[in-house]
């Protein structure tokens, strides 16, 4: 299936909204892919706002971020003033050297499906390491849950659980064992809970592409009813599935 680009870059619309509202990661997925990674230069591709970026370059990883939204790719460079912003979608992008990690936060899904291993496997080193992951967005209580996806739906929303369009670790997985290109498959989830007050839940929704992509009249008629039923705030529960792989030879 062929990459949305027009809507792979409607984050960038809502860049403070992204910053604000959208999770971060656990330290403990930071930890775990690089001490799955040899050790060398990271590259990650599509990293946005940074919301995966600053745990790595925290940790002093010599990294390079491939992003294809300037308005992204400019909150990115102030956020994280330490790492190397190469502007651009990865298909265009031509490493300058191998590296030793390569991963990508809620946003290979972006990257052409035709090329993305291709793409992964040039880049990496020999033993380079591969590190996929996506964070899925639930609302704890299921009978709320279950009356805001029934919001979205009637909208013709196109978003899984309100939030996830599809299982897109699960998908790596499996052509990845595919792949004998890449080897020592592994996957990792790490779960938490947070409140989120009403305005930051809906910018969170907000910043979804399902939404964005909505007429503007549209989109604020369905965060209005949003706001209707999460009245304060809401439980969120948030999982992160990482889905970790090695360049064979």
């Amino acid at each position: 299936m062929a990459v949305d680009r027009e809507r792979s870059v409607v984050f960038g619309e809502a860049v403070e909204q992204y910053e604000s509202a959208r999770p971060g990661y656990p330290e403990q997925l930071v930890t775990d892919v690089l001490e799955y990674a040899p050790a060398g230069p990271v590259l990650e591709v599509g990293a946005g706002t940074g919301k995966a970026t600053a745990g790595f370059a925290a940790r002093g990883v010599d990294l390079t971020c491939v992003e294809p939204d300037a308005r992204m790719a400019a909150a990115l460079a102030a956020k994280c003033p330490g790492v190397r912003v190469e502007r651009g979608i990865f298909e265009d992008y031509v490493p300058d050297r191998r590296f030793a990690l390569l991963y990508s936060a809620q946003a290979w899904h972006w990257v052409d499906p035709d090329r993305r291993w291709d793409l992964a496997h040039a880049a990496l080193a020999p033993s380079g390491a591969l590190a996929l992951f996506w964070s899925h967005y639930l609302v704890t209580e299921t009978g709320l849950r279950s009356a805001l996806a029934d919001v979205a739906h009637r909208h013709g929303v196109t978003s899984h659980s309100l939030h996830q369009d599809e299982d897109r670790t699960g998908e790596s997985q499996h052509l990845l064992a595919g792949d004998p290109r890449f080897t020592d498959l592994d996957e990792r989830s790490y779960a938490w809970t947070q409140w989120y007050d009403a305005r930051r839940y809906l910018d969170l929704v907000g910043t979804i592409s399902a939404y964005r992509i909505l007429e503007p009249g549209l989109r604020e008629a369905v965060l209005g009813e949003v706001a209707a039923l999460v009245g304060d705030g809401v439980d969120m529960t948030f999982t992160a599935d990482l889905t970790l792989a090695r360049r064979a030879g």
